[in-house]
């Protein structure tokens, strides 16, 4: 299923995160752990897309994010580790986001595989949106993240601002996606 993605997001360091987890720990919704894999391709890099496979709690999702107006176009596929698995061996996989890929000679054979992210993500269901907290663990790097997933970029914007204002946090821009800052601590080594 496709949907349009909005969100706001800002690192953090790990006091305020601390801190916010422990003002919201009342209204947390839900927290586990999810395990990014991220598939790459120098096409889909040249066109700001990004493909992963997400494990959580049990379950696998293949996810395409495509640049949009706002925010990112999202289409998401459940699948199961069998597929996980032969997509990892470069086996060919008939969906919608691999015929997607191969229309713009993306292919299973010519991805790289291997890099993956830890998050522990803590969940907040307000009127607005879903706050989230992240503690990201990736390619020997320590990360903390907020985000604010919403429906109406407007609307969504003026209470992150109000949510992250009491920490003298300042929004400007969103942060680096988890996969950009991967592919920065690669660039790195």
């Amino acid at each position: 299923m496709e949907h349009l993605e909005i969100e706001f997001k800002m690192l953090l360091k790990e006091n305020i995160f601390k801190k916010i987890l422990s003002d919201y720990k009342n209204q947390i919704k839900d927290s586990y752990q999810q395990t990014n894999y991220y598939l790459f391709h120098p096409l889909l890099e040249k066109k700001k897309y990004s493909l992963r496979i997400r494990e959580k709690k049990g379950h696998y999702e293949l996810t395409l994010k495509r640049p949009s107006t706002i925010g990112l176009n999202e289409l998401n596929i459940d699948i199961n580790k069998e597929i996980k698995d032969a997509i990892f061996n470069h086996q060919h996989i008939n969906n919608e986001i691999f015929d997607i890929l191969e229309k713009e000679n993306i292919y299973i054979k010519d991805l790289t595989c291997g890099y993956y992210l830890k998050t522990t993500r803590h969940d907040i269901i307000l009127p607005d949106g879903v706050l989230s907290l992240d503690e990201n663990e990736y390619n020997h790097h320590h990360d903390y993240e907020i985000e604010f997933e919403v429906e109406d970029y407007d609307q969504g914007l003026q209470t992150f601002k109000k949510i992250i204002q009491p920490y003298h946090l300042e929004y400007k821009q969103n942060c680096l996606s988890k996969i950009k800052r991967m592919l920065e601590t690669l660039k790195n080594e």
